[in-house]
């Protein structure tokens, strides 16, 4: 009887063993699941990484040719009108010819100079070269100065800005004859400074016309 009762209890602890470790078994199955599971993941993302820096290495190579390109413009550019009182620029991402207002126009004025027009049909030889097939934004500037004398004329400085931009834009349709499909103007006012306008030297840059090649 000892004998049975001592079999029955070896009988049920091995089923209790057994039970425990199959237990143990099946938790050790599932953490192998949840821990492939999260190595495949940690795997696609880094395939995700490797694939941003790849595309960001080729973005950055490509920005970095774009800069180049803008910079050798302007140095040929700035070369090409040397002596017209025009400048050029990057603004943006594109290319700027900044005209400023004392080489276009008489104070408070909106005709042109003579010799005004001696510098924009320099700058009309370049544009019809080198960009003759892109768009090209002509933009009106003033400095912070309320209108006075003309203010029967023009109510603010946008006004200003805008009749003195078009004045340039008609001259490159009218006498440069370029295309007037890619032409258009935007008068800023004195909302877009380039320099201070406490002092007169910031008020003189920041009257100015930009012609801007909008390059793709």
């Amino acid at each position: 009887m000892g004998y049975k009762s001592g079999f029955v209890k070896c009988f049920f602890l091995s089923l209790i063993i057994l039970s425990v470790g199959c237990a143990e078994l099946t938790s050790l199955r599932e953490e192998k699941v949840l821990m492939t599971q999260r190595i495949e993941e940690l795997q696609s993302e880094n395939e995700g990484l490797d694939s941003r820096y790849a595309l960001s290495e080729e973005e950055n190579a490509r920005l970095i040719d774009e800069k180049n390109r803008l910079e050798d413009s302007q140095r040929s550019m700035e070369e090409r009108l040397k002596g017209t009182g025009v400048s050029v620029r990057i603004k943006e991402g594109h290319i700027s010819v900044v005209l400023p207002s004392s080489v276009l126009f008489n104070s408070g004025q909106i005709k042109l100079k003579k010799a005004a027009k001696s510098s924009l049909s320099k700058v009309c030889r370049i544009l019809e070269k080198d960009f003759p097939n892109e768009t090209i934004r002509v933009e009106g500037h003033t400095d912070n100065d309320p209108i006075k004398r003309t203010k029967q004329l023009y109510k603010t400085n946008w006004e200003l800005s805008a009749v003195r931009a078009a004045t340039v834009l008609h001259y490159l349709i009218d006498n440069c004859h370029l295309d007037p499909k890619k032409l258009y103007l935007a008068g800023f006012g004195e909302f877009q400074p380039v320099a201070s306008n406490k002092n007169k030297s910031g008020k003189k840059k920041n009257r100015r016309v930009e012609i801007v090649v909008l390059t793709d």
